[in-house]
């Protein structure tokens, strides 16, 4: 195994805390499902524990069914026997007495482990041998949320949070240039504990005959990620609605049925895929042209923007053309050569339009995209992950 080099300093007990494991879908969770996989990998004699939640009326899923369903939503490969799931009873909205005690339930569950990963978004702390901290985006000091501006006199404790933050965590792994950038404007964290690490993405192991006319875009379904704008964009071209088809699939948890009622109700010639499963999603990867992706339009907050991109990679081992908005990390995905990156909702339609007028494209940008995902493997991952950690 290409991990014996550390196989000597294998941690006995390997501990991560994500949030909604169990109960959501998107780029976090996968990228922590995948974290799994590759700890597995590297310390294949090492116990994991995945500290999550529940809340009240959900149902705790044992290692088992943990697993089983990681594996079939983001096509892991995670085996059930040296992983187990340990549950933090929380609710919906956390106050801050609530979220005080969940920090000291949060330290008590990791204080005897070897290395312990925080997956999550916010401010919580692991007290492990060694911590790491997985940025997805930098969070905000506590110190500049509006509460403490209003009572100054609680602002000790917020500065002792930012300072807990800032100092308990040996590495933090940003998961792009883009995120790194903000992690050092917010925190001024210093370099030597920024390791950029690009997050793992799946392949897509189905082939299929391209239909040029399908335009694809995945993701979790919410306004956030600019559906309505996509969807506007795509009924703005009569070359489009004639000769394409829009389908949209993803998690629509959490969301109103008016919200998912509202989006059906808008064209008939788009059709929606909820809460696929990754067999599901590979075949529509497989045979679409195009991938689409808007989070970040007409917004100027980098926390709404697209901070990396799972799902536009996964689209381009598939041999997607990914077509994708001009911000974020995607400006570090998609080069010339295999997509393009818009600006307006009318260059979305226009690139998309001039592939369709000049099909004898698709094959070269086809096998651009396909071999610029490589740089993005599970493998490859699991190998820099390998070495972060030997520096531990």
């Amino acid at each position: 195994m290409i991990y014996n080099s550390i196989m000597s300093l294998c941690p006995k007990e390997i501990s991560l805390y994500i949030a909604n494991l169990a109960y959501k879908c998107g780029g976090t969770e996968s990228y922590a499902a995948n974290l799994i996989e590759a700890l597995q990998n590297i310390y294949p004699e090492s116990s994991i524990f995945i500290i999550t939640e529940y809340w009240k009326k959900t149902v705790k899923l044992d290692s088992s069914m943990m697993a089983a369903t990681l594996n079939e939503i983001y096509g892991t490969k995670i085996i059930e026997k040296n992983i187990s799931v340990d549950y933090i009873k929380s609710s919906v909205q956390r106050g801050r007495f609530e979220n005080f005690l969940f920090q000291r339930k949060l330290h008590a569950k990791t204080r005897k482990k070897d290395l312990f990963f925080y997956c999550s978004r916010g401010l919580l702390t692991g007290k492990a041998k060694k911590n790491i901290a997985i940025i997805h985006f930098p969070p905000d000091k506590k110190v500049t949320f509006p509460f403490y501006k209003k009572f100054p006199f609680f602002k000790i404790f917020a500065k002792l949070t930012d300072k807990h933050f800032f100092e308990r965590y040996d590495f933090f792994l940003p998961n792009s240039n883009f995120t790194s950038y903000w992690l050092k404007e917010i925190w001024a964290i210093p370099e030597e504990k920024i390791k950029v690490l690009y997050p793992p993405v799946n392949f897509v192991n189905v082939q299929a005959q391209k239909k040029l006319g399908s335009i694809f875009v995945c993701s979790r379904i919410e306004p956030s990620k600019k559906i309505e704008e996509i969807i506007r964009a795509f009924l703005s071209s009569e070359k489009l609605k004639e000769r394409c088809i829009l389908i949209i699939a993803g998690s629509i948890k959490g969301e109103s049925v008016s919200y998912r009622n509202h989006l059906e109700s808008i064209s008939p010639l788009v059709r929606f895929v909820f809460e696929p499963t990754w067999k599901e999603i590979e075949e529509l990867y497989a045979e679409s042209t195009f991938f689409w992706h808007a989070k970040g339009f007409q917004e100027t907050n980098p926390y709404l923007m697209e901070h990396f991109g799972i799902t536009p990679i996964e689209a381009m081992s598939a041999g997607c053309i990914p077509v994708v908005i001009n911000k974020g990390g995607l400006a570090e995905i998609v080069t010339s050569d295999c997509g393009f990156r818009w600006n307006t909702l009318e260059e979305l339609v226009q690139f998309t339009e001039f592939v369709l007028a000049e099909p004898e494209k698709v094959e070269s940008f086809s096998k651009a995209s396909i071999e610029k995902s490589k740089e993005f493997s599970v493998q490859v991952y699991t190998e820099s992950l390998a070495k972060l950690l030997k520096q531990l």
